[in-house]
């Protein structure tokens, strides 16, 4: 296996991410049917897999065509259904996730999407599979088990920025390949929320699993109800199991308070949804009517209301401030106006003899 395996990695970077389509097709049916023969021969152990996704991630890397880079990543993700065992596919799955963990930090922002891209197209592929299936337990565990290990670990050499995708796409991609139960959806998130309530998690990714994963359910119920949409049966979430697996996050001792008052936030709102309740409904402030009858109107004052208002103690004092206030002007334009000539010109004082 180990001699087979360094050829085969010959092939990829001379085969796989060339620019012609032929040879490309060509390179990945060698390695299909090589896949099959080694998976039939004898199963593939973790290093073995771990290598071929090696080779795997820097065909990708070398691709820096866009249309290329998406039928590469189609292809590569397609690659889980050539293996024989089950467990095979769930080890190429981990594999491939563990790969990307470990040269994540060596990925520039130019190639960061393709790898991201390739990500999706792997769940899309695997959900497929799973939806063939009918979700059965026996087969999605397996899956999930090795997703508590990656993407949904409390591992810190697995970056946060991978965790968060993963939480990202899960929901659309579990969507698009549909047949769920209510039930089997509740089983499937569970572990997001198992990861709310460990306390080690960074902040940042446990509002991205509560935003991307639970807000996102609510949102969605919110638009449903705005738009008067009766939800599909695969798009439908058991609202009071999710409120309640938040409330029993919520309570553990060891949560944060800042954490435990978002959770139960949720809560709230999971429950006004499982009534079927708007669980954003805003209801905006009514604005206050201010009445202008003639009995509120202050009436204008009469002459001899004014006469009074004039002859009392304040209004003397202000007239005489302000008598008192032109005076002292007065005189300082008196005293400047006695310096001066009758051209302008101030007065010099005059010599004695």
């Amino acid at each position: 296996m180990q001699a087979d395996l360094s050829t085969v990695e010959a092939i990829f970077a001379q085969k796989l991410a060339c620019g012609e389509p032929v040879t490309r097709q060509r390179a990945f049916r060698a390695l299909q049917d090589w896949i099959k023969e080694q998976s039939a021969a004898r199963p593939f152990n973790e290093a073995d897999m771990l290598r071929l996704c090696k080779g795997l991630h820097y065909v990708l890397w070398m691709q820096d065509k866009m249309l290329l880079q998406e039928e590469l990543a189609d292809r590569i993700s397609q690659l889980q259904l050539v293996f024989t065992r089950e467990e095979e596919r769930v080890l190429f799955v981990e594999s491939t996730f563990k790969n990307l963990a470990k040269e994540w930090y060596h990925i520039d922002r130019w190639r960061m999407d393709k790898f991201l891209m390739m990500m999706r197209r792997l769940l899309r592929v695997l959900f497929v599979h799973l939806s063939s299936l009918k979700w059965k337990k026996s087969v999605r565990e397996p899956y999930w088990e090795a997703f508590r290990r990656t993407t949904i670990s409390t591992d810190k050499s697995f970056p946060d920025g991978l965790k968060f995708h993963f939480a990202a796409i899960i929901l659309d991609e579990m969507d698009n390949a549909g047949g769920t139960t209510e039930k089997q959806i509740t089983a499937c998130l569970k572990p997001f929320a198992e990861l709310l309530g460990i306390r080690g998690i960074s902040d940042y990714l446990f509002d991205s699993v509560l935003e991307e994963i639970f807000a996102t359910i609510l949102h969605q119920k919110s638009e449903e109800i705005a738009s008067k949409m009766e939800a599909d049966g695969d798009k439908d979430f058991d609202y009071v199991a999710l409120g309640k697996m938040l409330f029993d996050i919520g309570k553990q001792p060891e949560t944060v308070s800042k954490r435990r008052r978002k959770l139960y936030d949720l809560v709230r709102r999971f429950d006004l949804a499982a009534k079927g309740c708007d669980p954003y409904h805003f209801e905006p402030p009514k604005p206050e009517i201010v009445s202008f009858s003639s009995d509120s109107k202050k009436p204008r004052l009469n002459g001899e209301d004014s006469q009074n208002r004039e002859g009392s103690p304040a209004s003397k004092v202000m007239k005489s401030k302000k008598l008192l206030k032109k005076k002292k002007k007065t005189e300082r334009i008196g005293l400047k106006t006695k310096n001066r000539t009758k051209f302008g010109s101030k007065r010099k004082p005059g010599k004695i003899h």
